[in-house]
C-alpha cells in the first residue's frame, strides 16, 4: 500500500512539473524526495519477501 501511494504521489507531482502548475523549482526537491523513498520501500519489500522465502 505504501509503495503504491509514493508512486501516485511521484506520478502526480510529475504531472504538476508537466502541466506547470507550479515552478518546477518548488516541486522537484519534493519528486526527487518522493523518488528516494519509493527507492526505499520497494528495497525493503523486495529483502522482506526473500527473507521470508527462507524461513
Amino acid at each position: 500500500m505504501v509503495e503504491e501511494e509514493l508512486d501516485e504521489t511521484c506520478h502526480w507531482l510529475e504531472v504538476i512539473m508537466e502541466s506547470e502548475m507550479l515552478p518546477e523549482k518548488r516541486v522537484f526537491l519534493l519528486h526527487a524526495e518522493c523518488k528516494e523513498l519509493l527507492s526505499i520501500i520497494v528495497s525493503s519489500i523486495v529483502s522482506t519477501r526473500k527473507h521470508l522465502q527462507q524461513l
